[in-house]
C-alpha cells in the first residue's frame, strides 16, 4: 500500500467541552503530539459553548484550509452519548456532522488526503457508576441515525466502544492520551503507521488498572432534575460491564499513514 504524502501543511484542531476536570493535561499532552509531528503550534482550538458556535468556528477553519495542505487531525473531548457529543446542557451535535464537514464533497483541499479524529466521549450507557469521573452526558441512548462516516481517506478513533463510559482522572487526565503520549513520542514512530500505532495503545490500555483507589470518580455533572429521571445506581465494582477498555477504531484510509 502506497503512503500518504505528507510534505505540505498539517492542519489540527482541538474541540474541548468544559466541565471536565482533569482535560488540561489531555490538551498540553495533544499539543505536545502535534509539535513533535510537526503540526502547528499553537493548534486551532474551538470551545464547546453552543452548537451554532461550534459548527461556524469548524466551517471558517474548513473554509480557510488552501491546497497545500497535506492531512488533518482533530481530537474532540467532550460528553457525549451514541453518535454525538454534548455542546453544552440543551445542545448536542452529532459527530457524523462534524466529519461531513471535511468530507471529499464539503472539503475539496482534503481530498484524498488523511484525515483523523479522535474521539474522548462516553457513547451511550443506560446507567452510570456513581463513583466514576467520565464523559457520559444527560441523554446516554442512541440519537444519530447514522453512527459511523462512509467517506474515504479518513480514520476514527474513539476512546471506548458503542455503549461504554470513557473514564477520565480528574488530577492527570484520560488513559487514552496517557497511552497515545507513551507511545506515539517514541523514537520509532516515523517508521511505524498511524494504525499500528493506535494498535498499541489499545494493548497498553487492555493491560491497565485503572481502579478507584487511583482516584477516579463521576464526572456526570447534569442539573438536579436530570439526576432524579436519568441516574440510577449500578455496579460500581472495578469490573463494571459499562467501563469501555479498548478503542474503537473505524479505519477508511487508503494508504498508509506515517507522521
Amino acid at each position: 500500500m502506497d503512503r500518504y504524502d505528507l510534505s505540505g501543511r498539517r492542519a489540527a484542531v482541538i474541540m474541548c467541552g468544559g466541565g471536565r476536570p482533569g482535560s488540561e493535561y489531555d490538551v498540553d499532552r495533544i499539543k505536545e503530539l502535534y509539535k513533535q509531528n510537526k503540526f502547528p503550534e499553537p493548534s486551532y482550538s474551538v470551545t464547546c459553548k453552543t452548537k451554532e458556535d461550534v459548527t461556524d468556528a469548524l466551517k471558517s477553519f474548513r473554509n480557510n484550509l488552501s491546497d497545500d495542505v497535506s492531512c488533518l487531525a482533530m481530537f474532540i473531548m467532550a460528553h457525549g452519548g451514541l453518535g454525538h457529543i454534548e455542546v453544552n446542557d440543551e445542545e448536542i451535535l452529532d459527530l457524523e456532522d462534524i466529519y461531513k464537514m471535511f468530507s471529499n464533497s464539503q472539503c475539496p483541499a482534503l481530498r484524498e488526503k488523511p484525515k483523523l479524529f479522535v474521539v474522548q466521549a462516553c457513547r451511550g450507557v443506560k446507567g452510570r457508576p456513581k463513583d466514576l469521573y467520565t464523559d457520559g452526558g444527560r441523554s446516554s441512548g442512541a440519537v444519530s441515525k447514522k453512527l459511523l462516516p462512509t467517506e474515504s481517506d479518513s480514520m476514527e478513533v474513539y476512546a471506548v466502544p458503542p455503549g461504554k463510559l470513557a473514564i477520565r482522572h480528574p488530577d492527570r487526565g484520560c488513559p487514552l492520551f496517557e497511552e497515545m503520549h507513551k507511545v506515539f513520542t517514541k523514537d520509532s514512530v516515523a517508521t511505524r503507521d498511524v494504525y499500528e500505532l493506535f494498535t498499541e495503545v489499545n494493548q497498553r490500555l487492555g493491560q491497565r488498572k485503572d481502579r478507584r483507589k487511583d482516584g477516579y470518580e463521576h464526572d456526570f455533572q447534569p442539573t438536579p432534575r436530570v439526576i432524579k429521571r436519568n441516574l440510577q445506581p449500578v455496579d460500581t465494582d472495578d469490573s463494571s460491564d459499562d467501563i469501555g477498555r479498548s478503542l474503537h477504531i473505524v479505519n477508511n484510509l487508503t494508504k498508509k499513514l506515517y507522521l
